[in-house]
């Protein structure tokens, strides 16, 4: 399965120990009619699948209401400056259905006393800015979305995202062994670093080429990133909570040093231009009840 080569930039001298994040893959399934199968792929820039064997996919359109349940609010200035983090061979961007709502469950495990208003928040924001409707279906001790159909846990539908905030502390190096995006702290000397965060969508590749996210997972790692009771902290916490689940609805990276899709946390603690225009693109268009 190839991987990532780790990201050996550094913070320039004088500046805090930066945020980074590696883009190194997506849990992919492909859904060619009367031959499903389960793909899991490093989709380093849209390279590498390993196939697995044949599996069931849920009832098609579960939910689906025909027409938007939102519409993503409008971009004061639009800029060009972002990405998909993945597009179907259609070359259109993979993208959520925005005729129905986004299901997800919250692993506790290691929240930090007032995080989850701070989690709220953030999902309220992304919701804002790409029209999606978040539901909230409760608590779960899964760590890993490795199965995003399972019918006796979930019943016949797409299991929902997984939330968590114990994503595990890892060597930044380490994790671009892995699946899906991950933040990191370079250290404080520039060498090193430890994972901050990791998010990436599941997504459903239909018989036409069209990319469908229709699970996914974001997660922050709280014991690495400081006493929560420092508003600076809560403020990074934040940035890394809407960076993880910009991901996880399907925004890549870019190198626009002003936009918080940047690999690095350059003081940008919210969303900008790039991004807004990224996200609204990615929450409007047509319903894809296909899956």
């Amino acid at each position: 399965m190839p991987a990532a080569a780790p990201d050996r930039r550094r913070a320039p001298r004088g500046r805090r120990p930066a945020l980074r994040a590696l883009w190194s893959g997506a849990l992919v399934l492909a859904l060619a009619v009367g031959v499903p199968a389960l793909e899991r792929t490093g989709l380093v820039d849209g390279a590498g699948v390993a196939a697995a064997g044949p599996r069931r996919f849920p009832t098609p359109g579960h939910e689906s209401t025909g027409s938007p349940l939102g519409h993503p609010e409008p971009v004061a200035v639009p800029s060009a400056s972002w990405s998909a983090g993945a597009r179907g061979t259609d070359g259109e961007p993979a993208r959520w259905d925005p005729c129905r709502p986004v299901h997800y469950v919250v692993n506790p495990e290691g929240a930090p006393p007032g995080g989850e208003a701070v989690l709220a928040a953030a999902l309220e924001r992304v919701s804002r800015a790409t029209g999606l409707r978040f539901v909230r279906d409760g608590t779960t001790d899964e760590t890993d979305r490795a199965q995003p159909y399972d019918p006796q846990r979930w019943g016949d539908r797409w299991a929902p995202a997984l939330l968590r905030w114990n994503v595990p502390v890892e060597a930044a190096e380490d994790a671009t062994q892995g699946h899906g995006e991950s933040r990191r702290s370079a250290g404080e000397q520039g060498t090193g670093g430890v994972v901050l965060g990791r998010g990436g969508p599941v997504l459903a590749r239909t018989s036409s080429g069209r990319a469908v996210i229709v699970s996914g997972s974001a997660g922050v790692t709280a014991s690495a990133l400081g006493d929560f009771g420092d508003p600076a902290v809560r403020r990074r916490v934040q940035a890394v909570w809407l960076h993880e689940l910009a991901h996880m609805v399907g925004l890549g990276h870019v190198e626009d040093p002003a936009q918080l899709m940047n690999p690095e946390f350059t003081g940008v603690a919210g969303f900008a231009a790039g991004d807004l225009t990224g996200l609204a693109a990615l929450g409007g268009g047509p319903c894809l009840g296909e899956v």
